[in-house]
């Protein structure tokens, strides 16, 4: 039987926000306590992520957190280099906010206010949050490099900013580094090295390759580090907790229980809440979700890709309910 059908068998509650058995039969002196029951569903569950990433090839490394100690974690090799991958829109995402508290900065600032050379493009009435939401609408475009199709996009029409989500789009985080680099007034990977690297005690992450990671443009990271910029948001050391609220508040709805913050995608089911965000298809595989209100947290990133990583992904979220990976392209009402 595999690890599916065990689990919904037992009834196992979301591990985010709570375990329990609701189908279960009341405990005897001679069944198994609850505890002994989660770590039978837990060794069915190491066991199908360990043949799942090695049936599909997954590299990478990934940790769950629950109730304060690693619940469950597995390296699968070669992992020594683990690409940033859509984690990078995080660090933007920290760096907006940083650059709000700072109060240089509001979320609802058009382009042509903050970046100069946006004006008299398509890109002049865009806002902060169009950005952060992922709903930007920019027009397809092609080019060698993300630079040179951002370039391209701010010559054509934009298609319905602020009605349409695209979260496969790194043209809109690229745009984001520049505001952030023309506002704070200096490089955009100084400003955070400077302003998040250090106060969340990033030791092993970076922005562009390294010696061991010479394909990784976009930057390189650990789990252990993913796992501090968890706990600094969390503590509130990074940004003020009323800032990091204003982030993980739903502003464009997508579907039941999933909505788009600034910068994150939302869970809801009830009372239970997931906050993270995660890549898809041929990028490079990079999982973050946390419960808010609890220390629950996971982490997964990839040397290969996001899709070569789905089938360990659904095996973690046929256990711990996790939230889906990032819409497809869709339609949503404006914020």
């Amino acid at each position: 039987m595999g690890v599916t059908a065990r689990l919904l068998r037992a009834g196992v509650a979301w591990a985010f926000i709570g375990t329990g058995c609701s189908h279960s039969a009341a405990t005897s002196p001679t069944s198994p306590t609850a505890s002994e029951r989660r770590e039978e569903w837990l060794a069915a569950l190491r066991s199908d992520v360990d043949r799942l990433a090695e049936a599909d090839g997954f590299h990478g490394q990934l940790r769950v957190l629950h109730d304060g100690k690693a619940e469950l974690e597995r390296t699968f090799r070669p992992a020594e280099c683990l690409p940033l991958g859509v984690g990078r829109r995080l660090l933007s995402t920290l760096a907006m906010a940083l650059l709000v508290q700072d109060g240089v900065l509001d979320f609802e600032d058009r382009l042509d206010r903050r970046l100069p050379s946006a004006a008299g493009t398509s890109l002049a009435n865009l806002s902060v949050a169009n950005l952060l939401t992922g709903s930007a609408g920019l027009a397809p475009t092609t080019g060698a490099t993300l630079d040179e199709r951002l370039d391209a996009a701010e010559k054509l029409p934009l298609r319905g900013a602020g009605t349409r989500v695209d979260p496969a789009d790194d043209r809109p985080w690229r745009l984001l580094e520049r505001v952030v680099a023309h506002v704070a007034g200096e490089p955009y990977a100084a400003f955070i090295e400077r302003r998040v690297f250090g106060p969340a005690g990033l030791r092993d992450t970076t922005l562009g390759r390294t010696t061991v990671c010479a394909d990784s443009t976009d930057g390189t990271t650990t789990v252990d580090d993913q796992f501090r910029l968890i706990e600094a948001l969390r503590a509130g050391t990074l940004v003020r907790p009323s800032t990091r609220d204003a982030l993980w508040t739903p502003r464009l709805p997508l579907g039941a229980g999933l909505d788009v913050g600034y910068g994150f995608v939302l869970r809801s089911n009830g009372e239970q809440r997931a906050v993270g965000l995660a890549s898809s298809g041929q990028a490079s595989a990079y999982e973050l979700w946390l419960d808010p209100s609890r220390s629950d947290a996971l982490v997964l990133l990839g040397q290969t890709s996001a899709h070569t990583a789905r089938s360990v992904r659904t095996a973690l979220a046929e256990f711990y309910a996790l939230p889906p990976g990032p819409p497809s392209p869709a339609s949503a009402p404006r914020r």
